[in-house]
């Protein structure tokens, strides 16, 4: 090989390597290669509708990031002019902040000669750590000996507060008094609502808080509140909905 013949070999090895260089730089660079995404972890959360994360990007989130946290671990995205926003968080595997799991009845239970509580088998969603809002809506019949005695089963600790939304326990037909009363507990005091005689099918809407320390589940708890051999049945169709809301 002449003294030429290497000489040129080296300018192209040489551009050669200023080309992948190139190509790299372009690659790692959003004001080159346009828009980008790419997970990060919230460490502040402004007031202005903004985070930012732990490795210092101010991104401003999108609208259907609800209640961003500190410790979230979320999607951002940079456009070409360096401008950062929030998606939101990434799956965890467990019950975010901001999320809604809501589960139906599948099937009618019925329940007889027991006022003693237990865990409905489909209204029933797991749970972490938080503060959840509460929100059900129950049909059933009972007749107006047993009524239908109202409670929830949760972790233990769990605080909060609940109103049954239903007819007063002492009413005997469709047009009659709502129950006002509420509870400033959760999963610890029962209250009823009236059943107006088998077959007759009414409603109640059970809502509130539930502030949750442990890991487990809310389970909407019934049994009739006096005991009868006409069976309280809670139909299929009714629902329970959890929110975390921090």
């Amino acid at each position: 090989m002449t003294a030429s013949s290497s000489s040129q070999s080296l300018v192209g090895d040489l551009v050669d390597a200023l080309h992948k260089q190139a190509v790299q730089a372009g690659a790692d660079a959003p004001s080159v290669r346009g828009s980008d995404w790419r997970l990060a972890v919230v460490a502040t959360v402004g007031t202005d509708g903004t985070i930012v994360t732990s490795d210092g990007i101010t991104a401003r989130c999108m609208e259907s990031y609800l209640l961003p946290t500190v410790s979230d671990l979320i999607v951002i995205t940079q456009s070409s002019n360096r401008n950062w926003l929030a998606w939101g968080r990434g799956s965890t595997g467990t019950f975010s902040v901001g999320r809604t799991v809501e589960k139906r009845k599948t099937a009618s239970t019925s329940r007889a000669s027991t006022t003693t509580l237990a865990a409905d088998p489909h209204l029933v969603i797991d749970v972490v750590p938080g503060e959840y809002r509460v929100d059900a809506f129950i049909m059933y019949d009972a007749d107006t000996t047993a009524d239908l005695k109202l409670g929830w089963f949760a972790p233990a600790s769990t605080t909060g507060a609940w109103w049954p939304c239903g007819s007063d326990s002492g009413n005997t037909t469709f047009a009659a008094t709502a129950r006002w009363g509420a509870l400033s507990d959760f999963s610890v005091s029962t209250l009823p609502v009236a059943g107006i005689g088998a077959g007759s099918i009414m409603a109640c809407r059970p809502v509130g808080t539930a502030i949750v320390t442990g890991t487990g589940q809310i389970s909407l708890a019934w049994a009739q509140n006096a005991s009868s051999a006409t069976p309280t049945i809670v139909r299929g169709q009714s629902t329970l909905q959890l929110k975390r809301i921090a």
